[in-house]
């Protein structure tokens, strides 16, 4: 089991945005989490990866254990994270800093990996997505596409066993968006566990293996993509409509 999630909750102030959440998530799976504007999605995939904690429950994720009810220590949220990546909507990639050296910052500083080492695996990282010949750009000089998957290139510089992308596609074009499908796709073939926040159903459709369907912090409906062809829950059987 990749990902184990239970009884989650969470509070801001006395607004309660996830009630109860319960799911799992096997290894190399790729969930889908689905569902309208303040459904919650954005802060459950932001506790996998402990960017915020719960207000109570429990999360199994990436071989480490966390429970809520006792503070999470920040030490223990920077260790999760080098093995929980996170594709960000708005890319954070450093302006300030080459494609390259977005990539191999991280490795070198956090993981303590050679940079010569780094370099070569951004290297490769990048000709797979088709980026070698942006490695001496600054971020401000690529489209939003390119920028896109510079940074799916740097979260996968550290290797991670756990991979959240939050709106990947939000403001991309329809053949960029088919660019990231074919790259979430052949990321599930090499095993690695994905889960994407959308609100998009046909880019939802073309990568899930499974799917999260959430409405006001509540969990609707949970199954795998045959859902999308037979779901269960009328709300869900409404949503896909839109």
């Amino acid at each position: 089991m990749s990902i184990q999630v239970s009884s989650i909750n969470k509070f801001y102030g006395t607004t309660q945005v996830l009630h109860d959440v319960n799911f799992s998530c096997d290894k190399g799976d790729t969930l889908v989490l689905l569902g309208p504007s303040g459904a919650g999605k954005s802060s459950l995939l932001r506790i996998l990866n402990l960017l915020e904690t719960a207000s109570s429950g429990e999360l199994h994720i990436a071989n480490e254990n966390f429970d809520f009810r006792s503070a999470v220590q920040e030490k223990d949220g920077l260790k999760l994270r080098r093995k929980v990546g996170m594709v960000f909507q708005q890319y954070n990639l450093w302006p300030h800093l080459t494609v390259l050296e977005n990539l191999i910052e991280a490795p070198v500083k956090v993981a303590g990996m050679h940079k010569e080492a780094a370099k070569q695996e951004a290297l490769t990282i990048l000709s797979t997505l088709q980026l070698a010949d942006k490695i001496n750009a600054w971020p401000l000089q690529l489209s939003g596409g390119q920028q896109q998957r510079v940074a799916i290139a740097r979260a996968l510089m550290m290797k991670p066993d756990v991979l959240l992308f939050d709106e990947p596609t939000a403001a991309l074009d329809p053949e960029i968006t088919n660019q990231v499908v074919k790259i979430i796709n052949e990321l599930s073939e090499t095993g690695i566990t994905q889960v994407v926040v959308t609100h998009e159903v046909d880019f939802a459709r073309k990568i899930a293996s499974h799917v999260l369907y959430l409405e006001q912090g509540r969990i609707i409906e949970h199954g795998t993509k045959e859902a999308f062809v037979k779901p269960v829950t009328p709300e869900f059987a409404e949503y896909l409509t839109h």
